[in-house]
């Protein structure tokens, strides 16, 4: 199955041999964080150009993880989530599932280093593809999702620095913008198209 990234085999070499030294809590367990590089096939420009390419867009609850696989030692997780507030091409209460690269494994979690996978109970607005198997996927991985709290969306990489070191060409920059607002704006957008 193609997917749109493409996961860069030296760096992965290179974190299996090397290690990252960071634990979580995942599943309640300690496990090493391994990071991956991934090369997004596209780079988008912003808010606009992200809306206008997507296939669904809707604020969402990550509701469990369906499934994990590994493919090539590399791990891929699909994540089962419900719409709660709809945007495009969805409505309140559709469940869907968003493939991602990175899972758990039994000795450690992996993932993209841009692009943290999705824990049970986040709230994101997504900007997602149709894969061809049903699924969705999001949009060049951080750079399609806003984290959704106290009625405020922000980017990973307006949260997080190592987010923002990971991708620093990451063009898509909100940061504490008003859901309703930012919501009404990306509804103009796709209904302009």
């Amino acid at each position: 199955m193609k997917k749109r990234i493409i996961i860069s085999a030296a760096a992965f070499a290179l974190a299996a041999v090397v290690g990252v030294g960071i634990f979580v809590s995942w599943s309640g367990n300690e496990k090493e964080i391994q990071y991956l590089s991934a090369s997004w096939s596209y780079n988008y420009s912003g808010i606009e150009e992200l809306s206008v390419s997507s296939d669904l867009i809707a604020l969402v609850k990550v509701s469990g993880i369906e499934d994990t696989v590994i493919e090539v030692g590399i791990p891929y997780t699909t994540f089962a989530v419900e719409v709660v507030t709809p945007v495009y091409n969805t409505v309140e209460g559709d469940r869907f599932t968003i493939y991602m690269t990175g899972g758990e494994t039994e000795d450690k979690v992996v993932e993209i280093a841009d692009d943290p996978l999705l824990q049970v109970g986040d709230e994101i607005l997504v900007f997602c593809k149709e894969n061809p198997d049903g699924t969705y996927q999001i949009l060049s991985g951080s750079q399609g999702r806003l984290v959704y709290e106290d009625g405020k969306l922000n980017s990973l990489n307006a949260m997080d620095t190592r987010i923002a070191q990971a991708n620093v060409y990451n063009n898509v920059k909100v940061a504490n913008a008003d859901a309703e607002t930012l919501i009404a704006e990306i509804k103009g957008y796709v209904k302009a198209e």
